[in-house]
């Protein structure tokens, strides 16, 4: 009885001694604004506001963030309600380039089936469709880009994406590709109307709030610039990603 009682609280003890490591670490990140109120995630020149896996994120002589290798994908230390990020990705040519930015991610360990995906990839050589539900710009497996709004590859394309409450925009290049609802989305497995989709809880029963994420897809070769973030409202986060999925989602 004695060892078990000891066993609960050395248990306890190094779960607390964990949450105030993390609460520690997120202490530290301090948002800087420029002077147009964004909050600066990423300008180039460290990775303070992310989560990055250290030797797999590696920022080159032009200040342009890219993984190095292999590896865990970068979330921000924060979480975030309701907001717009703007930022500018490029890809390598002919080289498999795959990535995606990952928005309201609840566990960043199970960011596919927490949270959401606004693809990068490079369609010609998946030899993919421009508006396939897994083309550059589509909301993952959810809603396909409206056009091609795509520059050539080696360019630099810019996202403008927005999540606010219920509402989820994706600007491709000044011209927007994407627009849902995430209300309509209530069953597990299924978009409205009835097509199947991969994830296994509703898409709109998912917190709306979460981690940022760039997606790390086997080191494949990409590169980011210019990553900042406006908040939309004065909404803040309720949980801390730790929770179980299924005592979070919307009911």
């Amino acid at each position: 009885m004695k060892k078990a009682i000891a066993g609960m609280f050395c248990g306890l003890f190094l779960a607390a001694a964990a949450l105030a490591g993390e609460t520690k670490a997120e202490a530290a990140y301090q948002p800087r604004l420029d002077k147009e109120g964004w909050e600066i995630l990423f300008d180039g020149k460290d990775l303070n506001a992310w989560d990055a896996q250290e030797g797999v994120w590696a920022i080159n002589e032009q200040g342009e963030l890219y993984p190095a290798k292999g590896g865990r994908s970068a979330f921000t230390r924060q979480r975030y309600c309701d907001y717009v990020i703007e930022l500018d990705f490029k890809m390598g040519g002919k080289k498999k380039a795959n990535s995606g930015v990952f928005i309201r991610v609840h566990d960043s360990n199970q960011e596919v089936n927490t949270g959401m995906e606004i693809q990068i990839l490079d369609d010609a050589d998946y030899n993919v469709k421009w508006d396939a539900m897994n083309a550059n710009g589509a909301l993952y497996d959810l809603v396909h880009p409206s056009e091609d709004a795509n520059k050539p590859i080696g360019e630099w394309n810019h996202y403008r994406i927005t999540a606010n409450d219920n509402l989820i925009t994706v600007e491709l290049n000044g011209k927007e590709i994407v627009k849902a609802d995430l209300n309509q989305w209530t069953t597990a497995k299924q978009n409205p109307g009835g097509a199947h989709n991969k994830f296994p809880h509703a898409i709109g029963s998912l917190p709306r709030e979460g981690f940022i994420g760039l997606q790390n897809y086997g080191g494949a070769p990409l590169w980011f610039r210019n990553v900042r973030l406006k908040k939309l409202s004065d909404r803040k986060p309720q949980y801390t990603g730790k929770e179980p999925i299924e005592q979070v989602l919307k009911k």
